[in-house]
């Protein structure tokens, strides 16, 4: 006879481990449910908060970009003059970067408005700007050497060629060399040290083979 044939009664009936498992937990769960019921409202409490989070932390991106939208319509006002476009515009980019500091938006916004200031020939005012988004907490490592960038085409314009490499020196991601080795070679040129212009532009040549000014370097490295 097989052992399941030789099991008595009782030992048929006798609960196997899972069930006494479960027949314990249930039996802890019930005498200690007030505890359990406080764990489970703890719980709901912490999800719905962090559900309320997100949901605040998505109105006010939302609402920081309609800001940052209306603030730019102002530049495409087309009842209004250019002239009148740009001042109302700076104007509107300029109280959205101050209302919305936190916001990754208001370095847009102030990079825009150096943006417009040079376009307006208004250098030292462009410069201010660019140099608030250096400052700002909110700003990217992107964001900051384009803000660089900018000042040192800025500088070179005031001819105070010191300032503006000073600037380019400060850029100190590899991928950005080309960039920053062709405006330290075009301020060297602008200084006469032409032999140190022409090492900046062959050194591009060199390690970078595919940037984007390899027709316009080549073509200068013919002028030497």
């Amino acid at each position: 006879m097989s052992d399941a044939e030789n099991m008595t009664r009782k030992e048929i009936l006798q609960p196997n481990r899972a069930e006494k498992l479960l027949y314990s937990f249930v039996d802890h769960a019930y005498r200690k449910r007030s505890l359990y019921t406080i764990v489970v409202i703890l719980l709901l409490l912490i999800i719905l908060t962090i559900w309320g989070i997100s949901q605040y932390l998505i109105h006010e991106r939302i609402e920081q970009a309609n800001l940052f939208h209306n603030a730019r319509t102002k530049l495409g006002d087309q009842t209004l003059s250019e002239e009148e476009r740009m001042n109302q515009g700076i104007l509107a980019l300029q109280k959205f970067a101050k209302s919305e500091i936190d916001s990754k938006l208001s370095v847009v916004a102030l990079l825009e408005s150096g943006r417009i200031y040079a376009l307006q020939s208004k250098v030292d005012e462009s410069i201010s700007e660019f140099k608030k988004v250096i400052e700002h907490p909110e700003a990217t490592n992107f964001l900051k050497n384009v803000s660089r960038l900018s000042l040192a085409g800025l500088f070179e314009q005031k001819n105070e060629w010191n300032e503006a490499q000073m600037i380019l020196d400060s850029i100190d991601i590899d991928s950005w060399n080309d960039l920053k080795w062709r405006a330290l070679a075009r301020i060297a040129i602008s200084k006469g040290e032409f032999k140190k212009a022409k090492r900046m532009l062959e050194q591009l040549l060199e390690e970078f083979p595919d940037s984007v000014f390899r027709s316009e370097t080549e073509a200068l490295l013919l002028t030497f």
